[in-house]
């Protein structure tokens, strides 16, 4: 590298104060593409370096500052301290380095993943080499944005305790759910969890793997009682959108909170799956789909294509997703607190569930009591 010397560089400023010019994003440059285009340099050319590319690294504009961060990430002999006077910039430039500079000492990474604004902390989580210990901190920040990037950062290879974390949050952040499913190393299991977040091909592909795992290991089926079925149908009827979610979440073994992320579905599936999961007539379901929701039951090809999934898809298969998509056991979504019904004198009388309850009756029959 041609060495200059302080007083040559006072000479270029010099004249660029005499001429109205700011030299200071052509020199960092050049003084960039000098260093980088050898692999060994002298301890005097790194110091002179470090003074001159150090001090000019936070007082040029974002453009230079971009294009020099990308040089220097991919130079493995890049002064630290030019890096750190890039990095107390804090801003795309900074980000270039977090992300892709292989030189980056571990402890710079770790503090901004531990303890740096949420951006960096998500630019350290773009990096193609990541210690799994270095993950784990990331993902203790609980920061969507940190783990969208994490999950879309398909470079990595994430352990089955991180992706088992990540696949737990998707299920209430959809971009989430976009960005794992982006993945190509996910199982079948690990997708239906994010049927939710899936577009029409994906979900075709989500059923088509738990029919498959359903096909090996099949379960034996309990038929819903007559309380839920009715009560699921009137509440459907009437609009009752409280009751619904709460006799479909008794039914299923969740919370109407969770149920109410089946019912966010505007395509209708998920309700479709849930309700061959609990093992509810085709009939019925032509119904709830009539009437649950407008936007369904206002377009006969919309019921008609309802109708289609819950008569094609197996009880085992819907079982299997509706439980990934409420990170349930298989055996929760049963409906041992609606046992079928069977002769009076050789069961004891189930009392109502304060949904079934609740519920008002259809026209012409009484309610459910």
């Amino acid at each position: 590298m041609s060495s200059i010397t302080p007083p040559e560089l006072h000479g270029l400023l010099a004249i660029a104060r005499e001429e109205g010019l700011d030299m200071k994003p052509v020199l960092l440059r050049v003084l960039t593409d000098l260093y980088i285009s050898v692999p060994v340099h002298s301890s005097d050319e790194a110091a002179q370096f470090c003074e001159i590319g150090g001090t000019l690294a936070g007082q040029v504009d974002l453009d230079t500052a971009l294009v020099v961060a990308c040089k220097l990430a991919g130079y493995p002999g890049t002064p630290v301290e030019v890096g750190n006077a890039i990095l107390a910039r804090n801003d795309d430039a900074s980000r270039i380095l977090l992300a892709d500079a292989r030189w980056m000492p571990a402890h710079t990474q770790i503090t901004y993943a531990a303890v740096g604004d949420r951006v960096m902390a998500a630019a350290v989580a773009a990096r193609a080499h990541l210690d799994p210990d270095l993950v784990r901190l990331l993902l203790d920040r609980c920061d969507p944005l940190i783990d969208v990037t994490l999950a879309a950062n398909t470079a990595l290879r994430l352990p089955a305790d991180i992706l088992d974390v990540l696949l737990e949050r998707a299920r209430d952040e959809e971009a989430l759910g976009a960005a794992l499913l982006a993945r190509g190393d996910l199982s079948g299991a690990d997708r239906g969890v994010l049927f939710l977040a899936a577009d029409k091909v994906a979900r075709r592909q989500i059923i088509e793997d738990a029919e498959r795992a359903a096909s090996l290991s099949p379960r034996r089926r309990t038929a819903p009682s007559d309380e839920v079925v009715h009560s699921l149908e009137t509440a459907a009827l009437y609009d009752d959108g409280a009751t619904f979610a709460q006799v479909l979440g008794l039914a299923l073994g969740a919370s109407p909170q969770k149920v109410r992320m089946l019912l966010a579905d505007r395509s209708g599936e998920a309700l479709g799956l849930a309700l061959v999961a609990l093992g509810v007539p085709d009939e019925v379901c032509t119904r709830i789909f009539m009437f649950r929701d407008p936007l369904v039951g206002h377009s006969t090809e919309r019921v008609q294509a309802l109708v289609e999934l819950t008569r094609r898809v197996s009880p085992g298969a819907a079982e299997r997703l509706v439980s990934a998509m409420l990170g349930l056991q298989p055996s929760k979504t049963r409906t041992a607190a609606y046992p079928p019904r069977g002769d009076a004198a050789e069961r004891p009388r189930q009392p109502a569930t304060p949904a079934a309850a609740a519920a008002p009756a259809l026209p012409g029959q009484r309610r459910v009591s």
